[in-house]
Order: structure tokens, then C-alpha cells, then sequence
């Protein structure tokens, strides 16, 4: 039974690159009565924003996608724009803040814009994660049917949720002590342990040219996570999973620790398809005493 209905953007990497990351949200909504409504004929965020207050043309395929997300709420009734991946999260946040904040760059970005209806910056861009907090863990809880008891997982947040802290909203939780990832383990029945390097850049784009960094800082990360005995990390990221996963590869097995997304974990507590790798499945299925889902 749906019980509310949302805008969504899925963003490029996402559905590019981890698939896994998508439909194990598709999964957990549905048995959640949430449908996800995808912005029609949505663009590429623009990876970055623009940091020169003068130049608003990074600004423009975030500002297409929200123009179109406009419409479409207004055809089901709703303003929230949900948004799965960090990096998307971020720069969507960034562009509609700085419209609502600064009327004389949403004036220009809607003149360049010429051949679509101006944008009127009443959208709110928010993460699965807020929005999952917002509608309340403690009523995710109550639809738990496979609690993940037993299972100990650190949390990793990476930059993008967190920083920068301007323009004020942007990051999701306190960016020197953030705990809704924890909360949310705990709400899936899981332990969180708590973990030096939880929100320490994993290297982001480096890893197109200096993939050593990227190696160096992932190691840290894992080895801090590995540290407190953590059965995996549950990242929110599709680039930090993969700079995680680079950071594993240059690891022996012995030190490895697996890297899952949140919404993965999240299906699987509530009985639904997890879209896990079959062994990682296995081994928190063995770990939690459970059996597989259909």
C-alpha cells in the first residue's frame, strides 16, 4: 500500500555504476508504502557546483532537473526531492539554497534558461537518510521483520554529507559528531561501532590520477573500521565505495572489511531483496541467524 509519494533524482553514477544502490531502495520503499517518482528527463547535477559567485553556469543542469521536478510535483502534490547519492546530495543542496538566498542569480539562471518556465525555488532537496529520519526511525523499527542482531557495523559518512557547513542546511547531521547513521543502524536492529576515521575523506577524485592517495587514505579508513572488529562499513556513497573498494583490492584478505550501502541493509531487515553480493549476504545471514529472502 503506498502511503506517500516523493520526487526522486537518481543521479549518473548511481544508476551507472551501482545499480545495487537503486534497486535496493526501490525495495525498502515499497515495503515502506513510499513510491518514488522520478524526475522526468533529469540532468546530470553537475558534479560541482560553482565557487565563483560570478559564474552560474555549473549552476544550470541542477536548475534544469529542479524546473522539471517543479512540474511534476506540482502534479502529485509534492515539493521534497529525494536524493540517494552524497555528491548529487550536495550539489543539488548547494544550487537550491543559493537561488533562494540570492534573487539576483536565480534572475540571471532563469533568463539563460529561455526555453523552460522560470524556476521558483520553493523545491526541498533532502537525503534518503534525513528523509527516513523525518517520517521517524522508530517507526522503521516497528517494520523490521528480519533484525540484523548480531551484526557490527561501522558507519563511514565521507565529506559529502557533511560538509561544506555553508550555505547553513547542507550538512545532514553535526559534522564534528554526526550519529544519524548510527541511529539508523540501530533502528535495522544492527550494532554501530564507532570508528577514528567515520568521516574522513576517502580521496574523492583523486582516484582518477593520483590513485595512491586515494589508496593510502582508504586503507586508513578500513583499518580504523577493521580495528573495532566491524563486520562491514555501510557507506551512502557510490564514489566512496568505490574508492573503498580500490582501498580493500591493495589489502590482504585477512584485512579486508566489505563495503555494503545502507539501503542494502535496509531491504534485508525488512525481508525484502537486499541485492548484495551472494557471500556478503551469506556471511550476515550466518552472522544474524537468519535465512534468505525470496
Amino acid at each position: 500500500m503506498i502511503i506517500m509519494e516523493v520526487l526522486y533524482y537518481p543521479g549518473c553514477s548511481l544508476r551507472n555504476t551501482y545499480p545495487e544502490f537503486e534497486k535496493s531502495t526501490y525495495e525498502a520503499c515499497e515495503k515502506l508504502g513510499i513510491e518514488l517518482v522520478e524526475i522526468p528527463e533529469w540532468s546530470c547535477c553537475g558534479v560541482v557546483p560553482s565557487l565563483a559567485t560570478d559564474n552560474v553556469m555549473r549552476h544550470l543542469g541542477a536548475v534544469r532537473s529542479f524546473i522539471n521536478a517543479q512540474k511534476k510535483g506540482r502534479e502529485i502534490g509534492t515539493n521534497v526531492i529525494v536524493v540517494l547519492c552524497s555528491m548529487c546530495y550536495n550539489v543539488l543542496k548547494r544550487v537550491n539554497l543559493i537561488l533562494k538566498e540570492e534573487p539576483d542569480t536565480l534572475e540571471n539562471v532563469n533568463s539563460f534558461i529561455d526555453d523552460q518556465p522560470d524556476y521558483v525555488p520553493d523545491l526541498r532537496v533532502t537525503h534518503f537518510l534525513t528523509f527516513l529520519k523525518e517520517t521517524g526511525f522508530e517507526n522503521l523499527e516497528e517494520k523490521v521483520n528480519k533484525p540484523l542482531k548480531g551484526l557490527k557495523v561501522a558507519p563511514y559518512y565521507g565529506c559529502a554529507l557533511l560538509r561544506p557547513d555553508r550555505p547553513e542546511g547542507v550538512p545532514i547531521d553535526n559534522p564534528d559528531n554526526p550519529v544519524i547513521l548510527e541511529s539508523f543502524v540501530r533502528s535495522i536492529g544492527a550494532e554501530p561501532v564507532h570508528f577514528p576515521f567515520r568521516a574522513e575523506c576517502c580521496g574523492n577524485y583523486h582516484i582518477v590520477l593520483e590513485p595512491g592517495i586515494v589508496e593510502m587514505r582508504t586503507r586508513k579508513i578500513i583499518g580504523s573500521a577493521k580495528s573495532v572488529k566491524a563486520d562491514l562499513i555501510l557507506s551512502p556513497c557510490p564514489l566512496c565505495t568505490y574508492n573503498l573498494g580500490r582501498g580493500n583490492e591493495s589489502l590482504d584478505k585477512s584485512e579486508q572489511v566489505p563495503v555494503v550501502f545502507f539501503t542494502q541493509l535496509l531491504a534485508l531487515a525488512l525481508g525484502g531483496k537486499s541485492y548484495l553480493p551472494t557471500e556478503i549476504e551469506d556471511q550476515i545471514l550466518k552472522k544474524i541467524g537468519g535465512e534468505k529472502s525470496d
